[in-house]
């Protein structure tokens, strides 16, 4: 794009891409919440479960808290919840002895399998009034903002000035592949 979408003197939050990502982002956890509440996990914690899932299990706890969006505090209490009832553990790193890494253990994986219905559920409710093509779209979209947002973190340009040059990964829309 040559000219800048947004402008200050118009700028609307109702309008803001980060506005409404964060607003969906938050009613969407809100009604997971309440809909793990019947679970004998909250939504946070199967979030975390399903996080180490797909890091194959370990995974340092600064890790977990960046990915979750949780602040350490908060994480460390869910994380002793979940040792405590044995669906994670903490062991030593096998790259560092030093450090401290969270494991699921197979009550956990158990456990995660186990929400994905209630997620899976939600997600077809949300996704229900679209075509297949928009939710496609929708999800490529996303996947390209959240690369161009990795983009920006990575060169260490948080609040960018106007004009200045981002690099740019254009995605493979069909796999989500940095192209």
């Amino acid at each position: 794009m040559s000219k800048p979408y947004y402008k200050a003197e118009t700028f609307k939050p109702g309008k803001s891409i980060g506005y409404l990502m964060r607003r969906c982002g938050v009613v969407m956890s809100q009604i997971a919440e309440r809909r793990f509440q019947a679970s004998s996990v909250s939504f946070i914690q199967w979030s975390a479960l399903m996080r180490l899932c797909v890091e194959a299990g370990h995974m340092s706890a600064t890790r977990l808290s960046r990915d979750l969006g949780y602040d350490m505090g908060a994480l460390t209490r869910i994380v002793d919840d979940l040792e405590r009832r044995g669906l994670v553990r903490r062991e030593r790193s096998r790259r560092d002895r030093r450090a401290v890494e969270i494991t699921v253990t197979a009550a956990g994986r158990r456990e995660a399998d186990s929400g994905k219905r209630v997620v899976v559920g939600l997600l077809n409710e949300l996704v229900e009034p679209y075509s297949e093509a928009e939710i496609a779209a929708l999800i490529d979209l996303l996947q390209r903002m959240l690369a161009r947002l990795q983009d920006i973190a990575a060169a260490g340009a948080v609040d960018p000035a106007p004009g200045s040059q981002i690099p740019h990964r254009r995605r493979n829309s069909r796999s989500g592949a940095a192209a």
